[in-house]
């Protein structure tokens, strides 16, 4: 049994939520999470011990696709975001020019605007592309 029908089960699910104009931040913020971490967990088993999205990123650079590299990383980078807040993931965010996201800082709100540039329908693609050419290789 391969992993496609669980990765393709939770990348259904949170397209569903971005393709939900009622979604509220809180869900969408949720969603980001969930998906990056299961993502990870998941497909964890393609790379010895070692930090998921890093190897990720070389593997897909190596092969070829720096830009996938670079966008998994960024989002891996605001879903770090989300996750515990300030801290070194959002300083790398904020040194990529042009900015890959709507970074925000006003009080009570998350650092990265979910809410902008249809943010979860851009990690799902995202994240379907890295799934394929994981399996491609």
């Amino acid at each position: 049994m391969t992993d496609t029908p669980d990765v393709a089960q939770l990348l259904a699910n949170a397209q569903a939520v971005a393709d939900n104009p009622d979604a509220d931040v809180a869900e969408i913020e949720t969603m980001v999470v969930e998906t990056v971490s299961a993502f990870e967990a998941r497909l964890q088993h393609h790379f010895a011990r070692g930090p998921f999205f890093v190897k990720l990123r070389n593997k897909l650079a190596a092969d070829g696709r720096t830009d996938l590299a670079q966008t998994v990383y960024h989002y891996y980078l605001a879903a770090n975001v989300l996750k515990h807040g300030g801290g070194k993931s959002l300083r790398e965010l904020e040194k990529i020019e042009p900015a890959p996201f709507t970074l925000q800082d006003e009080e009570g709100k998350a650092l990265v605007d979910v809410t902008a540039d249809k943010f979860l329908g851009g990690l799902v693609e995202v994240l379907s592309d890295a799934h394929e050419a994981l399996n491609m290789s």
